[in-house]
C-alpha cells in the first residue's frame, strides 16, 4: 500500500469496519476486534511513507477515524460494566441462595428425633 488513492479506500473501509463494530456493540453483540490493531498500523506505516503534501490529505479523514475508534471505545466499556454488573447481580443471588440452603440444612440437622 503506497499510493495515495489506495490509503484513502483503506481509510474510509476501516472506517466502515469500526462503524459496524459500533452499531454491533449498541446492540449488545460481541465483536472481534482481532486484525484491526495490525490493519491501522499498516494504514500509518504507509501514510508516514506519503510526501509530506500528500499525509495532508489524509489528516481529516484520520481525525474521523481516531474519533471512531474513541467512540468504539467508550461503547465497549460501557458493555463492560453493563456485563460486570450484571455478574455481580448474580454473585450475589448464588450467595444468597446458598446461605439459604445452608440454613436449611442447619435446621433440619439440629432437629431432635421424637422417636428417641
Amino acid at each position: 500500500m503506497s499510493a495515495l488513492g489506495d490509503i484513502q479506500t483503506q481509510l474510509e473501509q476501516t472506517a466502515n469496519v469500526i462503524e459496524g463494530f459500533r452499531c454491533s456493540v449498541a446492540e449488545g453483540s460481541v465483536v472481534d476486534l482481532s486484525g484491526l490493531d495490525q490493519s491501522v498500523e499498516v494504514m500509518c506505516t504507509a501514510i508516514n511513507d506519503l510526501p509530506a503534501e500528500q499525509r495532508v490529505t489524509v489528516k481529516a479523514t484520520l481525525i474521523g477515524l481516531l474519533d471512531d475508534l474513541n467512540t468504539l471505545v467508550e461503547l465497549l466499556n460501557m458493555q463492560q460494566s453493563e456485563a460486570s454488573e450484571g455478574l455481580k447481580g448474580v454473585a450475589s443471588r448464588q450467595k444468597a441462595v446458598s446461605a439459604y440452603g445452608k440454613s436449611i440444612n442447619t435446621t433440619k440437622s439440629a432437629k431432635v428425633d421424637p422417636a428417641k
